[in-house]
C-alpha cells in the first residue's frame, strides 16, 4: 500500500482539531502516518494531541516554541524521515473527504509533475458550505513568475512526490527563517515545484476549507479591511516588505541551475540598475499576475520596495 506522511502544524486549534484529525485517519486506500508539530499553543491543543497519540501509533507529535506558520511547517518537513512515497500538508481546522489523498496520487501517478494542488470548497465555522473557491475558468498561477506575484495554491491541498520532498529538505536548498515569516511555506513549496518538475492543478475539491475569525491564512484574507491591515503591518515592520525580491533572491541562490526566467533573476537583485530597467520594461507582463496598477508597480521598483 502507498505510504503517505501528512504534516500538520497546530496553534491553539482545539475547537476544530478533532474533526480534521479524524478525517485524515479516515483516508481511503493509503497508509497514513500523521506528523504534528504544535507551534506553542496555550489552549488545550497539546492535551488533545496527546490523547490521539495514545490511541494511534501512527501519529507523531512534537511540542516546540512558536516560530510562525511558515517556519513551523518547514521545520516539521525537515524532521520527517525520507521513507514515504508521498508527503502532504494539512491545516488544523479543515475537513478532508475520504478520497482526498488517493485522488491526488492517482493523478500524480500518470503525470510528470512533482506537486499536486486542488481547488477547495469553503465552509464557515459551523461547517456550512460557502461554495467552491475558484471557478473552472480561473487562470491558475502555476509558473514561477505568476507565483512570485500571487500564489493561488493552498498548502492544505498540496501532495508532493518523494523526489520533490528530497529537494525541499536538502540542507543546501532550505530557505531562511526570515523569508518564511514574509512568504509562508506553501509559497516556497509552490515556487520550488514550479521550476523543479512542475505543478499539477485539480479543479475539483476534496477538502472543506474552513473560514473563521482565527484563520492565519484563508480564502477571505484579502478583503478591504485585511488589505489595509497588511499595508499597515508592512509600514511598521520592514521584514514584511520586499516580499517578491526576497523570494526571488532565495530561489535564485538555492536553485541557480533551475531558474531561467529573466524577470525572476532581475527580481532577485532589483537595486541593480540593469535589473531595475528589466523590471520596469516587464511591468505589462508582471501585471498579468497582480492587481497592482502600472503606476504602483513603477513606484515600488524605483524606490526599492518590490
Amino acid at each position: 500500500m502507498v505510504t503517505v506522511a501528512i504534516l500538520m502544524s497546530t496553534y491553539n486549534g482545539e475547537k476544530y482539531l478533532s474533526q480534521q484529525i479524524d478525517s485524515i485517519l479516515n483516508q481511503k486506500e493509503i497508509d497514513v502516518h500523521l506528523f504534528i508539530r504544535d507551534d506553542g499553543s496555550y489552549d488545550n491543543t497539546w492535551k488533545l494531541l496527546e490523547e490521539y497519540k495514545q490511541k494511534y501509533e501512527k501519529i507523531n507529535i512534537i511540542s516546540a516554541k512558536n516560530v510562525g506558520v511558515g517556519n513551523s511547517f518547514m521545520n516539521l518537513l525537515y524532521s520527517v524521515p525520507n521513507m514515504y512515497d508521498y508527503y502532504a500538508f494539512s491545516d488544523q481546522d479543515d475537513i478532508w473527504e475520504p478520497n482526498k489523498i488517493i485522488e491526488a496520487i492517482k493523478m500524480l501517478c500518470i503525470r510528470d509533475e512533482k506537486l499536486y494542488a486542488s481547488n477547495q470548497e469553503c465552509i464557515d465555522k459551523c461547517g456550512n458550505s460557502l461554495g467552491i473557491r475558484y471557478s473552472k475558468n480561473k487562470d491558475m498561477h502555476l509558473s514561477a513568475l505568476s507565483i512570485l506575484n500571487q500564489n493561488d495554491l493552498a498548502g492544505c491541498t498540496m501532495v508532493m512526490k518523494n523526489d520533490l520532498f528530497k529537494q525541499l529538505t536538502d540542507i543546501k536548498n532550505r530557505p531562511s527563517a526570515s523569508l518564511l515569516q514574509n512568504r509562508i511555506h506553501d509559497v516556497w513549496v509552490a515556487m520550488v515545484a514550479s521550476i523543479y518538475g512542475g505543478i499539477l492543478y485539480d479543479q475539483r475539491s476534496f477538502i472543506k476549507y474552513r473560514q473563521h475569525e482565527n484563520n492565519v491564512v484563508g480564502a477571505n484574507t484579502r478583503g478591504i479591511k485585511k488589505t489595509i491591515e497588511l499595508k499597515i503591518k508592512k509600514i511598521k515592520d520592514p521584514n514584511q516588505r520586499n516580499g517578491r525580491s526576497k523570494l526571488a533572491k532565495e530561489l535564485v541562490d538555492k536553485f541557480p541551475d533551475y531558474v531561467k526566467d529573466e524577470i525572476i533573476i532581475a527580481s532577485s537583485d532589483p537595486d541593480n540598475f540593469k535589473n531595475k530597467y528589466i523590471l520596469l520594461k516587464s511591468i505589462p507582463t508582471i501585471r498579468k499576475y497582480t492587481t497592482e496598477s502600472t503606476i504602483g508597480l513603477t513606484i515600488k521598483i524605483l524606490i526599492n520596495l518590490y
